[in-house]
């Protein structure tokens, strides 16, 4: 209740196009989506500042993930995006199921058709601050994508990636 006040007291100190501000991310890029999710499991986790404004229809989020502040999740008509159980996303993670096509070079990018591609992050992968998952990337169970990294291709289970574009640096080792 404490919290709840000091924002309303924030809000009318800052004036109307904060109050705006805030009432939009809260309502248009994260609550109505939120409740129009496919799925979403027990005990995950949203934070109130992530987007989930294109598509939130064909996202799935399962049990217990996490999915950081300033994440953006941007979904498409044609393509689902699934986050297993367990799933870690940092903050400022961005995941994409579509994006422009680039085949007709006499034509701008924009009125090119777009290209929509499942997204799947395994079970219990950890998705690192500010990184990139690309349309059709299927990241393997147990996966970390180090902060920054930028993912085209698909990530072997308990494998580790970083760099731009994202490539193997090494294996998850675990003791028995």
């Amino acid at each position: 209740m404490k919290k709840k006040l000091r924002w309303i007291a924030d809000c009318l100190r800052y004036g109307p196009q904060a109050l705006a501000s805030v009432v939009f991310s809260q309502v248009v890029e994260y609550e109505a989506p939120r409740r129009r999710l496919a799925s979403f499991g027990e005990g995950a986790w949203i934070h109130r500042r992530c987007s989930l404004q294109h598509f939130p229809e064909n996202t799935s989020i399962g049990r217990n993930a996490t999915i950081g502040d300033g994440s953006r999740l941007w979904g498409s008509a044609d393509a689902k995006l699934v986050i297993e159980d367990e799933v870690l996303l940092g903050p400022n993670v961005l995941i994409v199921t579509s994006d422009h096509g680039t085949g007709g070079a006499g034509e701008p990018v924009r009125y090119q058709p777009s290209r929509c591609a499942d997204v799947r992050l395994g079970h219990g992968c950890w998705i690192g601050a500010n990184a990139v998952i690309l349309p059709g990337v299927t990241i393997g169970a147990g996966a970390i994508v180090a902060a920054g990294a930028i993912v085209n291709k698909d990530v072997a289970p308990n494998a580790i990636v970083a760099g731009v574009p994202a490539k193997q640096i090494g294996v998850r080792a675990f003791r028995s």
